[in-house]
């Protein structure tokens, strides 16, 4: 039995082309050819004109250099730019026509350039060319003006699709809407892939401008170009990643995010709250911070950042001094030091105090706080972050 011969067609924006892009045409040859349907012979990859007009779409040329690196020496799949050399954008249907004739051409013998990729991939004819596509152009074409009854009946008529499914999709609804697509079904194939990804070019641009990593995504050669040539907003440097500056400590760095989860030890009192929440540092009427000369070199020891480790000690006077990080605890300080059951027979305590008054606390309470950037350690003597 001789199998029919097919070239795989995959028209798009490629903006940028993504593993996926290059993925389905992998996924569609082994179900063509797992199916005994037809052997694959060829695949092309047509981006769009620049004319297309579409938001955030970037010149050709730069296109085109991004699919070639990302192809590499790829024997069965090539790039073609008689698409993006054209005038004007040009429907799916002419760009289909086109490609059938070239090849038709070259089988028979009526192209005297000929051309090599094929040559050497196709030594006998006939050949088919297939669109290749996901289930969301399959949905397009029940979009009311977006199509012509016509380009549908001749794109799926005498070529034939070969659709990868995508999550949340049911192409099988979509043909049974549809009465063109129902009378063409037998030259619909559709193909499931099992394993999921939904990587997308809109996704890797928005990843882009926010300078995240889109590594493993596309391939590494397509990632440099991008970032060499800045593209889509992107930038070698990482736009989130700058050093502590003392200008940023009013930040809430320690504010835990709504899925954090805080665990008391067992003995817990609203009164340590002014220790071991996260106003620690936001109450100065209460808190006092040594007036001397190395305040300047410490400063940022006594800023608000994660990994900062402070000292704290309780008077008998129920203030609290902040110890900058690496200094000793006087015999003084020690001395004035107390629990927080003390502070409540005090006579000399401050409002912000009285105003967190507890019932009873043991000296050495412990607070911890579990956040998604890890694990924050709070008494009442040092607050580890």
């Amino acid at each position: 039995m001789t199998l029919n011969k097919v070239v795989l067609l995959a028209c798009g924006s490629f903006n940028p082309p993504t593993n996926m892009h290059l993925r389905m045409f992998e996924i569609a040859k082994d179900h063509l050819h797992r199916m005994g349907q037809c052997l694959v012979v060829g695949g092309l990859m047509s981006p769009v004109h620049d004319a297309y007009g579409k938001a955030g779409l970037v010149s050709s040329t730069h296109r085109l250099a991004m699919l070639k690196m990302a192809l590499g020496t790829d024997h069965w799949i090539k790039v073609s730019d008689w698409e993006t050399n054209q005038e004007s954008w040009t429907r799916t249907r002419p760009t289909i026509e086109y490609h059938q004739n070239h090849i038709n051409s070259i089988l028979y013998g009526t192209n005297g350039n000929g051309d090599e990729f094929f040559q050497n991939s196709i030594n006998s004819g006939p050949v088919q060319v297939k669109l290749l596509c996901g289930a969301d152009l399959l949905e397009s074409f029940g979009t009311p003006g977006l199509w012509s009854d016509d380009d549908i009946e001749a794109i799926v008529g005498q070529h034939g699709l070969v659709v990868i499914t995508r999550e949340n999709c049911n192409p099988l609804k979509f043909i049974y809407n549809s009465d063109i697509l129902t009378k063409y079904m037998s030259n619909i194939t559709i193909v499931t892939e099992w394993i999921t990804n939904e990587v997308s070019s809109t996704k890797i641009r928005r990843a882009l401008r926010r300078s995240e990593s889109v590594r493993y995504l596309m391939p590494d050669n397509v990632i440099d170009y991008i970032k060499n040539n800045g593209l889509y907003g992107s930038s070698n440097k990482n736009k989130y990643l700058s050093p502590l500056n003392p200008l940023y400590n009013n930040s809430n760095f320690l504010t835990p995010s709504p899925t954090d989860v805080s665990m008391d030890s067992p003995s817990p009192t609203s009164r340590c709250l002014s220790l071991c929440n996260n106003n620690l540092f936001s109450q100065p009427e209460s808190i006092d911070v040594p007036d001397i000369g190395v305040v300047g070199k410490n400063q940022q020891n006594l800023s608000k950042h994660p990994g900062q480790a402070v000292k704290i000690v309780t008077a008998n006077t129920g203030r609290h001094t902040i110890i900058p990080n690496g200094d000793k605890v006087n015999n003084r300080q020690l001395k004035g030091s107390t629990s927080c059951a003390d502070i409540q027979n005090t006579e000399h305590r401050t409002k912000s105090v009285e105003s967190l008054e507890c019932k009873s606390c043991d000296e050495n309470m412990i607070k911890f706080i579990f956040t998604q950037h890890g694990i924050k350690v709070v008494s009442d003597v040092e607050t580890i972050v």
